[in-house]
């Protein structure tokens, strides 16, 4: 997503140690005067679900409401639908190859560049993959009835419904 706010996109990174990927993601931040988050992208439903944390985090932000110390920590609470970080923490950057949604504010092109040194930028993923479904429905209480109702295609919709109810709980 190309907006004048923020940019997401897609990338396979190899976590050997989540202190020093973040280490290295802080440096290019502040050299670059971005802040940038890395969500989890298995955890999560899709572009729809990255792309509402980060306009439910950057509205509390503005707002002068976050739950969180930081941005990086308010966007990956509306991952997750949790006001503790420790919970919001495990929705981010894992040990091992991983693939995640990765969120430059402000968008910027050298920003991109620089992230592609540590991380591998790939094809968005259309909609849910199927598989991710059941680990889904465990994460965020979605039900059969649920899903049944709305249907499995619309998977993102139920997830992003539950994470947004994080604004009626601070």
């Amino acid at each position: 997503m190309m907006s004048q706010d923020f940019q997401i996109r897609m990338a396979q990174i190899r976590v050997d140690s989540v202190p020093g990927v973040l280490h290295a993601i802080r440096e290019i931040a502040e050299s670059e005067n971005l802040r940038i988050i890395c969500m989890n992208a298995e955890k999560m439903a899709g572009y729809r679900h990255a792309e509402s944390a980060v306009r439910h985090a950057l509205r509390a932000e503005r707002k002068g409401g976050m739950a969180a110390r930081s941005l990086e920590m308010e966007v990956l609470l509306y991952v997750c639908g949790q006001r503790q970080t420790g919970i919001g923490m495990n929705f981010g950057l894992t040990e091992g190859e991983m693939t995640a949604w990765v969120v430059l504010v402000p968008g910027s092109d050298d920003g991109w560049k620089r992230l592609s040194e540590i991380m591998i930028f790939i094809q968005e993923e259309e909609g849910v993959p199927e598989e991710r479904i059941p680990s889904l429905k465990d994460l965020y209480g979605i039900t059969d009835d649920e899903l049944g109702v709305v249907g499995r295609d619309r998977i993102d919709e139920l997830v992003i419904e539950r994470t947004a109810l994080l604004e009626i709980l601070k």
